[in-house]
């Protein structure tokens, strides 16, 4: 998804050639100096370079390099400490980090890949090794980034109504269960607020399905801009029909909500002359608040949210009704 994308990328794009961020961490110029220049010629390979360790998570998490080189004698933080830093934080936890180090004792090699470092470098190796290395662990850490994606993506069409882009169905039944629990727990009322379009039937049959689906999207966009708070979770709920969950709201607030919503779908002023509620689209709103306890089941809720909106569509529809 995007904001995988935005948020791991590590590779910039010139004209011609994808191009890599390396981080160099080390306090010492003439390794730096040494990089650079093993690393003139390779045009796909850019490097940056940190030589205060207490600076290098927070450069880590800014440029979002290919590869962290990471020497282990640092002044200020221990190497090690940081590969640790590096592999708690969820914006570097899967950068490939090559440790550097002078030493080339087994023990050390063990603590830097318990650590969670991927390689281990004996300053310095052979260019051909240096540049052969970084450009495998660059491309691996690009295979993971678009795999991430693809999984981040799949998951979330698993949760998202492909019309509307509100969550489905499916994604409303798992976050009621999850906040009736919650609200058994802490004894806090729990709302739902269940909308239907009005005579949304005639307005396909009239204005085409198009035109219909156009509604609907129309209709859900206003349904998201109503609400405020992170907490809330707004589904469709099926065909013209929505629904919206309010954890830690009586009734006296769900019909605020509700009113508010009813108010935002007439401002869309989509016309609908074949409507008997108004000469624009309009929504019926059933309202129904429990304070949850154990031995009542999410259900019951949900059914009295459905009989209140039946109550609002039978009173002549274009109007909220609370539950009683």
């Amino acid at each position: 998804m995007k904001e995988t994308e935005q948020k791991n990328k590590a590779v910039s794009k010139g004209s011609d050639t994808e191009v890599c961020r390396i981080l160099l961490v080390d306090d010492q110029a003439i390794i730096h100096e040494g990089l650079r220049r093993m690393l003139a010629d390779a045009k796909d390979l850019e490097l940056h370079c940190c030589t205060e360790g207490a600076d290098a998570l927070r450069m880590a998490c800014e440029i979002q390099p290919s590869v962290i080189l990471q020497d282990l004698v640092m002044p200020d933080v221990d190497g090690m400490m940081l590969v640790k830093y590096y592999r708690a934080n969820d914006k570097t936890c899967d950068i490939p980090v090559v440790v550097l180090s002078s030493k080339e004792e087994a023990k050390t090699k063990y603590e830097a890949f318990t650590a969670g470092a991927n390689d281990y470098l004996v300053k310095f190796p052979h260019q051909i090794e240096m540049l052969a290395r970084l450009r495998y662990h660059a491309k691996t850490h690009a295979v993971l980034l678009e795999r991430n994606a693809a999984l981040e993506e799949v998951q979330r069409l698993s949760v998202t109504d492909g019309l509307t882009g509100l969550f489905n169905r499916r994604h409303f039944d798992m976050a009621l269960a999850a906040e009736w629990k919650r609200a058994i727990r802490d004894r806090h009322p729990l709302s739902l607020v269940m909308l239907d379009v009005d005579h949304f039937k005639n307005f396909n049959d009239n204005y085409g399905h198009q035109a219909g689906d156009d509604c609907l999207v129309k209709v859900a966009q206003a349904l998201m801009n109503s609400i405020n708070r992170p907490a809330d979770i707004i589904a469709r709920y099926g065909g013209e029909e929505f629904i919206a969950i309010f954890p830690e709201t009586a009734g006296s607030g769900a019909l605020v909500m509700a009113e508010n919503i009813r108010q935002a779908i007439i401002a869309l002023k989509i016309p609908h002359e074949h409507s008997s509620a108004a000469k624009h689209i309009t929504v019926s709103l059933g309202v129904a608040s429990f304070v949850p306890e154990d031995g009542l089941q999410a259900e019951s809720l949900l059914k009295s949210a459905d009989q209140a909106l039946y109550q609002a569509k039978e009173e002549g529809r274009n109007r909220v009704l609370l539950a009683e």
